[in-house]
């Protein structure tokens, strides 16, 4: 018996409903994340938002065969099982996470679009995947970046310090660690000590951002020289950031009290992080736009002084106790 296939190929909906449901169908399971992991939505959020800027491209693709959504509709209805193949592996894996949505997405496009348009998705799905990896090259790269933990712990102290709080490096033996110890009284009277432990150095987001960056860059036509300094800017700006990140835990331990340091700590990561990003982008894209109006009228960019280069063409780390 023949599986007459003909009638998926040929619904009716124009090129730009097709690519709009095709959007709408790629964002719902991003609700189904947020439920689970917050940092994994941002992840996955930037991946739909890479996604995005295919539009245009994605317009223009060719229609699937019967057989070949009948084979997306499939992947996407099993990628809701991933699970129960990743819990073996990883038995804190959440039931609807990265791994999923990876796969969904395509499934998506074998359902929407032709096979050479999969190429498209390459960005996006890399991203995806690359960056919840990143937690296993942190992992890798401990070794290199744990010998100084007692220098940025030193820095923290010291800026917590010119903030008028008087902190202090304990002695880790005394708790029962091997890592830095910091602690404080906050204004209430209350002893507050935290363990400053590898993941609280940042290795994790600037990971993410670095892989972030090459996919952004690598599209970019500008020269070697000027990506590099958008590079060494953009990474040690989020090293810095998350300098600041942890400087705001503390300072809501002092003033408002260790438990309210941490319901901070577990969002302030993701928006500090986010934001940035964003902002990193933006302006980033904005220097693209300012160089090419002025080259196409003859004129000398006006350019921020940050970006004055020739153009040739939470993890949750921090642990609390306290009396």
């Amino acid at each position: 018996m023949r599986l007459d296939t003909a009638w998926l190929s040929k619904m009716p909906l124009s090129d730009r409903n097709r690519v709009r449901l095709f959007y709408l169908l790629a964002f719902v399971p991003l609700l189904l994340i947020f439920y689970y992991s917050l940092w994994i939505l941002v992840i996955t959020f930037y991946g739909f938002l890479f996604l995005l800027l295919k539009s245009d491209k994605l317009d223009s693709a060719g229609k699937p065969g019967g057989l070949q959504m009948l084979l997306g509709i499939s992947i996407m209805v099993g990628s809701f099982f991933t699970y129960y193949a990743l819990v073996q592996v990883f038995p804190s894996a959440g039931f609807y996470g990265a791994a999923n949505y990876t796969i969904f997405l395509f499934g998506l496009f074998l359902v929407f679009f032709d096979l050479p348009t999969l190429k498209e998705a390459f960005t996006p799905l890399f991203f995806i995947a690359a960056a919840t990896s990143s937690s296993f090259i942190a992992a890798a790269l401990a070794p290199y970046f744990s010998p100084y933990l007692d220098e940025v712990a030193n820095l923290i102290v010291s800026i917590l310090r010119t903030l008028g709080i008087n902190a202090n490096l304990y002695d880790p033996n005394l708790f029962g660690y091997d890592i830095p110890i910091i602690g404080f009284t906050t204004l209430s009277g209350q002893q507050v000590f935290t363990s400053f432990a590898y993941e609280c150095m940042g290795i994790f987001s600037a990971i993410v951002f670095s892989i972030i960056l090459v996919i952004v860059l690598l599209e970019d036509p500008s020269s070697w020289k000027t990506k590099l300094l958008a590079s060494a800017v953009g990474v040690s700006a989020t090293f810095a950031l998350n300098i600041f990140r942890v400087i705001i835990i503390y300072v809501t331990d002092y003033f408002y009290g260790a438990e309210v340091g941490a319901n901070v700590h577990y969002v302030i990561g993701y928006a500090l992080f986010s934001t940035w990003l964003a902002l990193f982008l933006y302006i980033y894209s904005k220097r693209q736009a300012i160089m090419t109006k002025s080259l196409r009228i003859g004129q000398k960019p006006n350019l921020p002084k940050l970006w004055h280069a020739p153009l040739k063409t939470g993890d949750h780390c921090v642990k609390s106790s306290y009396k």
